[in-house]
């Protein structure tokens, strides 16, 4: 990602790997075949120069996926005036990290995989709220917890009201 090109598959099966870049008539290239005795694979040839124009950028780059950046992301979820980052907020910070520029729609699912990564996911937050209520009534006297489910066991919602 940080020197802004783009790879494709030009073949791929459990032997071999060919890659190449995503610009016709490029000389970059990678291939690579399985050895017999493990589990890796060997790179048979590899041409590291490019023929093609690097400071094109491209529209969606294919290889940050949202995964990829909410890995990174993850580590900087609040800004340094400590609020939360927010999805219009990765789009310059990819530009200016890695030189690409993704769309709108994949820093959104980049926020939710980097939330979920670092958080958790709603439903295991969610299974935890009987003890929070029970532990919060025990140190705080005169606290009531209520916690309301459907017929079916989802969510419906938790009240609390503290004690004196």
């Amino acid at each position: 990602m940080q020197e802004n090109f783009e790879w494709k598959v030009k073949r791929s099966n459990k032997t071999t790997l060919h890659q190449v870049c995503i610009i016709d008539n490029c000389s970059w290239k990678l291939r690579a075949v399985k050895r017999d005795e493990g589990t890796y694979f060997q790179v048979r040839s590899f041409v590291n120069e490019h023929s093609c124009p690097l400071e094109e950028i491209h529209r969606c780059h294919r290889q940050a996926s949202a995964v990829i950046i909410g890995e990174v992301i993850a580590l900087i979820l609040h800004r340094q005036d400590d609020r939360l980052m927010l999805s219009k907020d990765i789009i310059p910070d990819m530009k200016t990290m890695f030189g690409i520029q993704i769309m709108y729609s994949k820093a959104h699912h980049t926020l939710h995989y980097a939330l979920s990564f670092t958080y958790g996911m709603h439903e295991e937050a969610f299974q935890l709220l009987p003890s929070f209520g029970y532990v919060l009534e025990q140190q705080n006297p005169g606290t009531i917890t209520d916690l309301q489910c459907a017929d079916d066991g989802k969510f419906l919602y938790f009240s609390c009201c503290l004690g004196p």
